[in-house]
């Protein structure tokens, strides 16, 4: 109590706070002007808003009154007071900071601060959530207050019609789902006719529960794909063959890093078996391939833990917070191997067609903010990414919650057991408990324990997501028992059911720790909302996965160090070795992420450089003005290869240059005494220039140029998919490159741009090719010399 006490008179007198506090206070003294204000006085005066907001961004006068505004008209509206803590939480987004503010302080009602602000601007604010159930609630809670502003509102979910889409986009504020967003601007980036796409510039974002979307999903890219038929006999056959192999005799797993390896002995058998003499020959990539993620799929992915099967498809489980991530899939192969693996249809697998991180798509808007309860463990990493510092905003009122200590268990067994216990003595007397678990597999493990002690209880987890948000609100109603997998149900409050504060509050039990910290405080904060009181305890045995995987040698040592009681120690060192061990984990993973960053900002150079090329041609550039470009290029490379510098004339390579350009030998042949290479080169692209004036002296020029656009953008696309899978592959061997004592990014850099070249070249054959193959369909012979 006394350390709270001190960390709350510190957080009072921080500097951040401080300058909030006043700023507060300047809000308060212009909303108290406008009590006496009828509703059409206050709208006439957002118009106004609105007008200076657009030519004075920084107008701090400007601000106070948008703020002050906008916390009359929740009030008027919804019958909501603002907290000062909201207005400080609110005012703090607008200056690129973070706002972080406990679970249950009302962080969806704060968003509209910042929001109006920013809609006032006029480029458009994205609210970014993590479902599109959290999207579509706050959009139809938050609408009447934007409405009565005069701030028009829309929604952006999938399955929408390009017409609702560029609706959706044109509103001052659109709500949506974090995926979705990227998803359109990759769409966007496709298209085929500027009519096609549906976003403006990225300008605001203000993302809801920031740290799941920055740092949790930061793992999964998003990926727009196509669909190619898998080859289902070869994943059956690898799969049977890898359910034969043992590990440490036929293959190797680092848990740690999550990766497997075969053995000697395991290659072996491998090329016996498949009847290949070297199974690193370049013939055999596939198989080895195959079989690599056919491997990892045994090995590493887990059932009810990574993935769940249901109505014969394999969803992928969100690690983070228990959900299937809907529309997703895994690459390269791996979903096909978990299928195979699990006996149920094969998917199609993906063609990638575009790729970005979700870290390098909030980093290409112009402004972005966010709000979550826990993120400070995370701060070095969000201002490293995005420039972004955090502001720990304090509650509206004292936090009443009870964290127990740590209580710690020599087998998951005796966890069990004793975390039924609990559950039944505080059941007994109506006081709601909420079970956090870390997968599906150890929900269901604890969900028939409680069966068996015929305790009632809801289960939440991935196979249950659409009745998340009803479970969640009533795991506070007296003598309620919720089992809910990581933060599952996330942005629905727990409101504590009549009597049920007398009795402590929402106890929170957590079944073992997680990888990060903050997903326990997470957890934690499930509990003693808005000065409720409550409670939580972790329970953790040895042989949890999370100590098995990163800590078994030392928690070895640890069992032969303590006491062990069979109803659980509580050991503060066993406390401060745990959270030693996540520190661990944590830094692991923010270096994985910063890597898979740094390696998409080198894609990224590359996706932008396309997407412009792209952009200007489908626009409507002129297609000829490019295609004589690559046609001019591709000679100046033929020249390179087969024409010396200085070449007298007797050195040229006519006949090779004449393959090449598939023209007749006679028709160089006759060019050949040119005085030197530049007028050589320059003979051959006037001769591709005619032929152009050719292709283009149509009576219907505007049918040719539209026929030329969708040539050219096919064979660009299908480069830049060729290249993506390219990048793909280089990426999964880059790490490699450290024991040949070599950067990895330096090399991937360097590599990857190499291959940027090659598929540029490959564009230029392609235009060439189609070039020529034209002239020769037309039947336009030039001189009767094209062959």
């Amino acid at each position: 109590m006394l350390s709270r006490l001190t960390k709350r008179i510190f957080d009072r007198q921080s500097a951040p706070l401080r300058k909030l506090r006043r700023i507060v206070h300047h809000i308060d003294r212009h909303y108290r002007q406008l009590s006496g204000y009828s509703d059409d006085q206050l709208q006439s005066l957002s118009q106004q808003l609105r007008l200076l907001a657009g030519k004075d961004r920084d107008s701090p006068h400007a601000k106070f009154q948008a703020f002050a505004l906008a916390k009359e008209a929740v009030r008027r509206i919804s019958g909501k007071t603002l907290h000062d803590v909201q207005l400080m939480g609110g005012w703090a987004m607008t200056e690129r900071n973070i706002a972080e503010m406990a679970t249950g302080e009302g962080k969806t009602v704060t968003s509209i601060l910042p929001i109006y602000w920013f809609a006032l601007q006029g480029d458009g604010v994205h609210l970014i959530t993590a479902n599109e159930y959290l999207a579509a609630r706050d959009y139809a809670e938050m609408k009447p207050i934007f409405d009565f502003l005069g701030i028009s509102v829309g929604i952006n979910l999938a399955g929408m019609s390009i017409k609702a889409k560029q609706a959706a986009y044109q509103k001052d504020v659109t709500y949506g789902v974090c995926s979705e967003f990227g998803f359109d601007y990759l769409r966007d980036h496709l298209a085929r006719e500027p009519e096609e796409r549906v976003q403006r510039t990225l300008a605001y974002a203000l993302i809801d529960e920031i740290d799941s979307i920055l740092i949790d999903e930061a793992r999964t890219p998003l990926i727009i794909a196509g669909k190619t038929k898998a080859s289902p006999d070869l994943y059956y056959v690898c799969a049977r063959f890898v359910d034969r192999l043992q590990e440490n005799r036929d293959y190797e797993v680092d848990r740690e890093l999550n990766q497997v390896t075969f053995t000697d002995r395991g290659i072996q058998t491998i090329e016996t078996v498949f009847m290949i003499d070297n199974l690193y020959d370049l013939e055999n990539t596939n198989v080895y391939h195959y079989l690599l993620q056919s491997l990892r799929a045994k090995a590493l992915m887990k059932r009810d833990v990574d993935y769940i099967v249901k109505d014969g498809k394999v969803g992928i489980i969100d690690a983070f917070t228990g959900r299937i991530l809907q529309g997703r899939q895994y690459n390269d192969g791996l979903q096909q191997a978990i299928e195979a693996k699990e006996d149920v249809p094969l998917s199609p697998e993906n063609v990638t067609h575009a790729v970005i991180t979700i870290q390098k798509f909030f980093g290409l808007y112009t402004y972005l903010t966010g709000m979550t309860g826990t993120i400070r463990n995370e701060a070095e990493e969000i201002r490293h990414l995005f420039g972004l510092d955090i502001v720990a905003i304090p509650t509206h009122k004292p936090v009443q919650r009870i964290d127990e200590e740590d209580v710690f268990f020599r087998t998951r067994e005796e966890k069990y057991r004793e975390i039924m216990r609990e559950v039944k003595k505080r059941h007994s007397i109506g006081q709601p408990v909420l079970i956090g678990t870390t997968s599906i597999e150890q929900s269901e493990e604890i969900a028939s324990r409680l069966q068996a002690f015929g305790l009632p209880y809801q289960l939440l987890n991935a196979k249950e997501e659409e009745k998340e948000a009803a479970i969640i609100a009533a795991a506070g109603w007296k003598g309620a028992i919720t089992i809910a997998t990581n933060m599952a149900g996330r942005g629905t409050d727990i409101v504590l059911g009549p009597g049920v504060a007398e009795l402590g509050g929402l106890h929170v039990i957590g079944t073992e720790r997680h990888e990060s910290r903050r997903i326990d405080n997470q957890l934690r904060g499930r509990s003693g909302r808005q000065g409720d009181p409550g409670s939580s305890c972790f329970y953790i045995s040895m042989e949890d996965e999370l100590i098995e995987r990163f800590a078994s040698e030392e928690a070895a040592q640890w069992r032969g160090k303590i006491q062990w009681k069979e109803r659980g120690t509580r050991e503060p060192a066993l406390t401060r070795w745990i959270e030693r061990v996540q520190k661990r984990i944590e830094q692991q993973n923010y270096e994985i992420r910063t890597f898979v960053y740094v390696l998409d900002s080198i894609m990224h150079e590359q996706r932008a450089s396309f997407y412009e090329h792209r952009r200007d041609v489908v626009d409507g550039q002129d297609i000829k003005y490019f295609l004589r470009g690559h046609l001019v290029r591709y000679v100046q490379r033929w020249m390179e290869t087969h024409a010396p510098r200085e070449p007298s004339p007797d050195e040229r390579d006519i006949s090779a240059l004449s393959r090449v350009a598939g023209l007749r030998p006679n028709f160089l042949a006759a060019e050949e005494k040119a005085a030197n290479r530049l007028e050589f080169a320059q003979i051959i692209t006037s001769y591709f220039d005619a032929r152009l004036e050719d292709l283009f002296s149509l009576e219907n020029r505007s049918q040719c140029c539209q026929k030329w656009r969708c040539a050219y953008l096919q064979i660009l696309d299908k480069a830049w998919m060729r290249h993506l899978e390219q990048l793909e592959l280089l990426k999964l061997g880059i790490q490699f490159r450290k024991y040949g004592k070599q950067d990895p990014v330096q090399a991937f850099k360097e590599d990857a741009w190499k291959l940027y070249g090659q598929m540029e070249e490959t564009v230029r054959k392609k235009i060439y090719d189609a070039v020529l193959k034209e002239r020769i369909r037309e039947g336009r012979q030039v001189d009767g010399k094209v062959g």
